[in-house]
């Protein structure tokens, strides 16, 4: 920003006022409550105070609790927190029912032998494959959600991981990761469609997508 202002635009004479100490405060008020609700969720479970489905409880009690800090809780906030967590959890709900009746036919059907015998036939030994799989979760992951993507190919995965000598747990994060990567390229791009809906009104008809594109390709 010294070098090159108009990259990076320095900080104006009203902010470098500010003492130290101030802008200590404002990031301090500002991080707690952040990092109140990361302790709270995930601080617990490494600490091995609760599993996933208690942590989660335990964020939900600390955002209540970060409400009345704020002096922002009312009953109407109250409703509508509690009627979109029951709306998305009804919505995952029909999705993990029909993604297990669709496991469960494509197993009986044998269509999971298949798909197995296929993916290990690729070329390059347990890396080609492994390569394959990736491949595969990060095309499924631009046109569908995660959930049904985890209930479809893990009846395929564990197998094949298993006997290539994979580590579960490392090939289940590569999985994920993929996944995460998947969701931000088109054609479908789920979180292009979070930004499109979170941008301000001046660029809320842009093309994200196409930018997103733009941006990722080599100049």
């Amino acid at each position: 920003s010294a070098l090159q202002p108009g990259m990076a635009p320095t900080i104006d004479k009203a902010e470098r006022a500010v003492p130290l100490s101030r802008k200590l405060g404002i990031f301090i008020i500002s991080f707690l409550p952040a990092a109140l609700l990361i302790l709270a969720v995930l601080g617990t479970i490494y600490l091995g105070l609760a599993p996933p489905t208690e942590a989660a409880a335990m964020g939900a009690f600390a955002m209540l609790l970060l409400t009345f800090a704020y002096r922002s809780f009312s009953i109407p906030l109250l409703k509508k927190s509690v009627y979109t967590t029951l709306r998305t959890t009804c919505m995952i709900i029909w999705i993990a029912v029909g993604c297990v009746i669709f496991a469960n036919i494509f197993i009986f059907l044998g269509c999971r032998d298949v798909a197995v015998s296929a993916i290990c036939a690729a070329p390059g030994g347990r890396w080609g494959i492994f390569v394959v799989i990736m491949l595969i979760c990060f095309i499924l992951g631009m046109f569908f959600d995660w959930l049904g993507i985890i209930f479809i190919m893990v009846p395929i995965i564990t197998p094949i991981a298993a006997a290539l000598g994979f580590d579960p747990v490392w090939m289940a994060l590569m999985v994920l990761i993929n996944l995460q990567m998947a969701y931000l390229s088109p054609p479908f791009a789920p979180a292009i469609f979070v930004l499109q809906a979170k941008v301000s009104s001046s660029i809320a008809n842009a093309p994200i997508a196409a930018a997103s594109v733009g941006g990722a390709r080599p100049r």
